[in-house]
């Protein structure tokens, strides 16, 4: 008993004298977007997703770096603060300002409509047309305006818009009667039904959407982690099941592109 006593002993002795290999920090950019980030929900997509690939595999460990929504380019350009934004589309900007992005697949179809309070005798009639009328939006974002993609600044110089920091703000100020209307993505709609935050029944919803796009997770040229590596992180939390959960939890089902059926 005494020699195999020693033999574990220097075992793991030995075991020690390895190094161990450090984990490789992924910064992720995350702003204002709700469901997919928030400061003001108690949880969010980014959030859990993270979590779900800290917990997967141990080379790295992805750490949130909360930034402007304007900041973005910025954090994945060379030399920025940040390596990957997740839940965000290529065409949002990134090949306008010359900079490079890699993605994975799609993970949701998203769309955003205009919403309203609910008032007596207002139809759908009222989104007709603008004049007249003030609109919320949030820095940084884009917007599609009688068919162009336009960035909110863009936006501000044609049309009388109050920009926020937050869509949960402006929802509230059209609730409140401050402002007429406001862009509402039907993800953070479904996520908020059953909220004691925001009653959405208080809305009146756009009945056709006026943006629709695809988000991916998008890697910058930092050369930290490939997008191939996080599609594949992502590939095998679907077989597990956790991808499928994290939509749910969020009652998202509806939006999910990615299914681990759909790709191999």
């Amino acid at each position: 008993m005494e020699l195999l006593g020693r033999f574990l002993l220097l075992f793991a002795a030995l075991l020690c004298s390895f190094p161990i290999a450090a984990q490789t920090k992924v910064y992720v950019a995350a702003y204002d977007y709700p469901p997919y980030f928030s400061d003001i929900l108690e949880t969010d997509l980014t959030r859990e997703l993270i979590k779900c690939l800290n917990a997967h595999q141990n080379n790295y460990e992805f750490v949130i770096e909360v930034i402007p929504p304007s900041a973005r380019y910025e954090a994945l350009s060379e030399g920025g603060c940040c390596d990957v934004v997740f839940f965000e589309s290529p065409v949002w900007g990134w090949e306008e300002r010359g900079i490079p992005v890699d993605s994975t697949f799609p993970l949701v179809r998203g769309k955003e409509r205009l919403v309203t309070a609910q008032k007596e005798g207002r139809s759908q009639a009222f989104f007709n047309n603008f004049k007249g009328k003030s609109l919320a939006g949030v820095k940084g974002y884009h917007y599609l305006i009688a068919g162009e993609l336009r960035s909110s600044n863009e936006l501000k110089n044609n049309y009388a818009v109050y920009l926020a920091d937050s869509r949960i703000t402006n929802i509230r100020m059209v609730l409140g009667g401050r402002i007429d209307l406001t862009t509402v993505n039907d993800e953070l709609l479904a996520a908020l039904e059953g909220s004691t935050q925001i009653n959405i029944e208080d809305l009146l919803l756009a009945e056709k959407p006026d943006f629709v796009y695809d988000l991916h997770l998008l890697v910058g040229n930092s050369k930290k982690i490939q997008a191939s590596t996080l599609q594949r992180f992502l590939s095998e939390l679907g077989r597990k099941g956790e991808i499928d959960r994290l939509f749910r939890r969020f009652n998202m089902e509806r939006f999910q592109l990615y299914r681990p059926s759909t790709i191999r």
